[in-house]
């Protein structure tokens, strides 16, 4: 299976466009969203040539990147899949406390949905979010788009995107939390 990892963002609510390099429990968030996934199939770090200390650590990581033309997430995205093929794995770059094991719980689920698309959606109380996390199995455009299903999990710290000041400072206190921890 090919795996995107999407870290061509502008990171303009951080004033920071290589979000995915900001450390986060001392490492750089991408390299803990590769970790729970690599030993699923291909790594391959997706960004925009702007984004050249990003290309520069998955290249001296040993990581496949792709250049996509910068366009919007939704234009990279698919320009990104019409590259590797599919099946794919979708995961943002900003997710440092992704675990292999959520990622295998969303394959098992969709394992038995049939759609081109398979959308992981978390819900917070009444609100329903977009994880990023997805499986495309097929490329078959309607209107321009992937017709997709969603599923739905109860959200967890596994899901926490880095977006804002704010969502540094709840990462840095799970951090904190998680050292704590005696095992």
């Amino acid at each position: 299976m090919n795996i995107i990892i999407m870290a061509g963002g502008s990171g303009t609510r951080l004033s920071n466009p290589n979000k995915p390099l900001i450390e986060v429990c001392g490492k750089p968030m991408i390299m803990r969203v590769i970790e729970a996934v690599e030993d699923l199939g291909t790594v391959y770090v997706v960004t925009t040539i702007k984004h050249s200390s990003i290309i520069e650590f998955a290249r001296s990581h040993g990581y496949k990147t792709l250049i996509t033309s910068g366009k919007g997430y939704p234009e990279d995205l698919l320009e990104a899949i019409n590259k590797v093929g599919v099946p794919t794995l979708i995961v943002p770059a900003d997710m440092p406390f992704l675990s292999g094991q959520l990622v295998r719980k969303f394959l098992i689920m969709a394992a038995y949905v049939m759609a081109p698309m398979i959308t992981l959606i978390y819900r917070k109380g009444e609100a329903l979010g977009f994880t990023g996390i997805s499986l495309v199995r097929r490329i078959k455009l309607e209107q321009g788009i992937i017709p997709w299903v969603s599923l739905v999990i109860p959200w967890s710290k596994e899901l926490l995107n880095i977006n804002t000041p704010s969502d540094i400072n709840t990462a840095q206190e799970v951090c904190e939390n998680m050292s704590q921890k005696v095992f």
